[in-house]
C-alpha cells in the first residue's frame, strides 16, 4: 500500500462521504457537513489516498481558542486503514502547517483517537465530557513552541 497525502482545495463528496461513514454513523447525513466551517475560506481540507480512493481525512479550521488559532475536526480514517499511521501522518500535516502559521491547534478528541493524539504532543486540557449522540471527548491542544522532546 503506498498512501499519499495531499491538501485538497475544498470540501468535495467523497471527503464528506468519509467524515459520514466514519464519525456520524446512525445518525442523517447532513450531520456530517460544518454549515459555515466547510464554505469559510481560512478552512483547510488534507486528505490520504490510496490510489484514486481517500482513506483519511482532516479538516481545519480557523476557531481561536488559549494560544491555539486552529481546530481539528471531521478526523475520520476508514477502519479497514486503521493502525497504519494515516491519522497520524494527516496531523503531522497539519501541525507543520499551524507551525508555520506560529499558532497552535485544539481539537475535541474521541477516547479512541485520545492516544494519537498524545503520541503527536497533544496534551488534555479539560474533563472528559459528552457530545450528545456522538461520544466522550476530551478537549486537546497541541502548541508548536510547547512541543516536549522524548
Amino acid at each position: 500500500m503506498s498512501v499519499v497525502y495531499r491538501w485538497i482545495g475544498k470540501l468535495d463528496t467523497e471527503h464528506l462521504d468519509l467524515r459520514f461513514r466514519v464519525l456520524r454513523e446512525g445518525m442523517p447525513r447532513e450531520t456530517a457537513r460544518y454549515p459555515g466551517i466547510d464554505e469559510d475560506i481560512r478552512t483547510k481540507f488534507v486528505g490520504a489516498f490510496d490510489g484514486s480512493k481517500m482513506i483519511g481525512c482532516a479538516t481545519l479550521q480557523y476557531d481561536p481558542k488559549s494560544e491555539a488559532n486552529l481546530r481539528i475536526r471531521g478526523m475520520a480514517v476508514d477502519p479497514s486503514y486503521r493502525n497504519r499511521g494515516i491519522g497520524s501522518s494527516l496531523v503531522g500535516m497539519l501541525q507543520d502547517y499551524a507551525a508555520k502559521s506560529n499558532t497552535g491547534i485544539w481539537c475535541n478528541a474521541r477516547i479512541k483517537a485520545m492516544t494519537m493524539y498524545q503520541r503527536k504532543g497533544f496534551k488534555i486540557t479539560s474533563e472528559l465530557f459528552e457530545i450528545e449522540r456522538i461520544g466522550m471527548h476530551y478537549e486537546m491542544h497541541w502548541n508548536p513552541d510547547k512541543v516536549e522532546m522524548g
